[in-house]
């Protein structure tokens, strides 16, 4: 067996496939891996990509095996067809990360070609444990989605707004070992809500110090229509979960691996 990754790259799915997918993919592997000032020098093989996939349909799915092969990427099946829950679909693939450090990212996300070397240079650095957290920049509307290349990237940044809001959710890195020892993310977040949040408060009050990187790389979430809005009560039942819950750090204390998904 080949030697462990030192990064793996969890990216939670569910019926996604296109442009976007293939996008998020794409930058992924066009990472530099040549020397950054303040960063880490690695190799490809350095990285893992698992794309964490939450009960998608048979189309879809197959899709999304098929994508997963053309990046290198490996695929964590989990069959359910229970309501979408992010947390849990991080924690199946936090179950089977190989590398020392897990990145917790998302299917729409275009990153900037340093974007690794710097993440990993933060999470090495640091003389005690940290959180790395990136604010997200919005790209507007463009029309039908299309794929990228690597050089779209400074156009694309351009065109962008930095998100008012915290925007933990599409970066937060740490010890993988670190992740499973508190249970991973919350998974009585259901549908859409507060688990990026939720964590990162879980960080904080565990002592790990909180790294932001948004001021020397950047990272694009392409637009697209969102359902983030439907299902008002549950959003509010997630938000009292939130308040009441956040300083517990540990909420469990195993992460199990979904009983379909492929052994390492």
């Amino acid at each position: 067996m080949s030697s462990a990754p030192l990064l793996s790259v969890i990216i939670p799915i569910r019926n996604r496939t296109g442009p976007r997918l293939e996008n998020c993919l794409m930058s992924l592997r066009a990472q530099r891996t040549s020397p950054v000032e303040g960063a880490a020098l690695f190799s490809p093989e350095a990285v893992e990509i698992l794309l964490s996939d939450f009960g998608s349909d048979p189309e879809p799915a197959r899709e999304i095996v098929d994508m997963a092969g053309r990046h290198g990427a490996r695929v964590v099946r989990t069959d359910t067809q229970a309501l979408w829950n992010r947390s849990a679909a991080i924690n199946a693939a936090l179950a089977q990360a190989r590398g020392r450090f897990s990145f917790c990212t998302d299917a729409d996300m275009l990153f900037k070609d340093d974007f690794l070397a710097v993440l990993l240079g933060e999470l090495e650095a640091c003389p005690r444990m940290a959180m790395v957290l990136c604010k997200c920049r919005d790209l507007p509307d463009l029309g039908p989605e299309r794929l990228y290349a690597q050089t779209d990237y400074p156009g694309l940044e351009a065109q962008a707004s930095v998100r008012q809001a915290m925007g933990t959710g599409a970066c937060q890195a740490a010890e993988t070992r670190w992740f499973r020892s508190i249970g991973g993310f919350d998974e009585g977040y259901v549908f859409w809500g507060f688990e990026d949040k939720d964590m990162v408060h879980r960080a904080r009050c565990a002592g790990l110090e909180l790294r932001w990187i948004h001021e020397r790389t950047s990272m694009l979430h392409q637009w697209h229509r969102t359902t983030k809005n439907d299902r008002y009560l549950r959003k509010l039942l997630n938000k009292a979960r939130y308040y009441a819950t956040r300083s517990v750090v540990v909420k469990r204390t195993s992460l199990t691996a979904p009983p379909s998904a492929p052994r390492p």
